[in-house]
């Protein structure tokens, strides 16, 4: 019985490296999350997982926890958590994130720092620790790398984003010359309104086609907001909601992927002002 459940879930693994390879760089935020993790070119908290850069700009310090029922499967559930802290004339911060179970599990540790070059740029860095766990004695290996990006502000009310993860295509192990994926990703954000955001981004893994990512936030009322968004290759659909409350920001989300199903996602971000 127990070779039985761990070959269904090993299988369950490899469906899902289809969307999800093995030491990718998950993304985490509820924002992101209902808006279709359209956000390298966000100004918030939760870039220190899509684009360090849009850390630039936080006034305070910000801690926060996000956790992620991937596909309504216990064992391919994802939870991270950070801290961001400014520091002139920038901004630091460290996260970590766990995907998996005990028979296999991948975790990250990065550190962070962002900073502005005037009103319309900003760029960042990280270094992570990356940490593959196999079960039943096959074996663990970890690795360096690193990942940066940068925001512009085009125009008013519009920003462009671009963000690299391990340029240097660090290897995770000796065997097969398994490397951990190179990620680019470059993309759009306009503000049509105070109310209203759209943004839309192409991410490349080195090892696979192209995604195509758009999402939009609407403010329905003061510190209320709806989001939506959508993916390509595969075919995936997300819906969320947010609310603040005093120092305290709720985000809701789940995404759709036609084959595997529903994954529910939330996060809750505190700000010490």
């Amino acid at each position: 019985m127990y070779k039985k459940t761990s070959l269904g879930f090993l299988c369950l693994f490899l469906v899902s490296n289809l969307v999800y390879a093995a030491n990718d760089n998950f993304p985490f935020g509820g924002r992101a999350a209902g808006m279709g993790n359209a956000a390298v070119t966000l100004y918030d908290f939760w870039a220190v997982s899509h684009n360090q850069a849009g850390l630039a700009r936080l006034e305070y310090m910000v801690a926060g926890f996000y956790f992620e029922n991937r596909f309504m499967t216990r064992e391919m559930s994802f939870g991270a958590a950070a801290i961001a802290y400014p520091a002139s004339p920038g901004v630091f911060a460290l996260n970590v994130s766990y995907f998996g179970y005990s028979l296999y599990h991948e975790s990250k540790i990065g550190l962070a720092y962002a900073r502005s070059f005037g009103e319309r740029l900003s760029a960042g860095v990280q270094l992570n620790y990356l940490y593959t766990h196999i079960g039943d004695g096959y074996g663990t290996a970890g690795n360096l790398a690193v990942e940066l990006g940068v925001i512009y502000e085009l125009v008013s009310g519009l920003n462009i984003g671009a963000h690299v993860f391990n340029p240097t295509r660090a290897s995770i192990a000796d065997f097969d010359d398994e490397r951990i994926p190179t990620i680019m990703r470059i993309g759009l954000a306009y503000a049509f309104s105070e109310r209203v955001m759209m943004t839309v981004e192409t991410e490349k893994d080195m090892e696979f086609n192209p995604v195509f990512k758009a999402g939009l936030e609407y403010q329905l009322i003061d510190h209320v907001y709806i989001r939506g968004g959508m993916g390509t290759n595969p075919t995936t659909n997300a819906f969320g909601f947010g609310m603040d409350i005093g120092n305290i920001t709720i985000d809701l989300a789940t995404s759709f992927h036609h084959v595997l199903g529903y994954s529910p996602q939330a996060s809750l971000v505190y700000k010490f002002r």
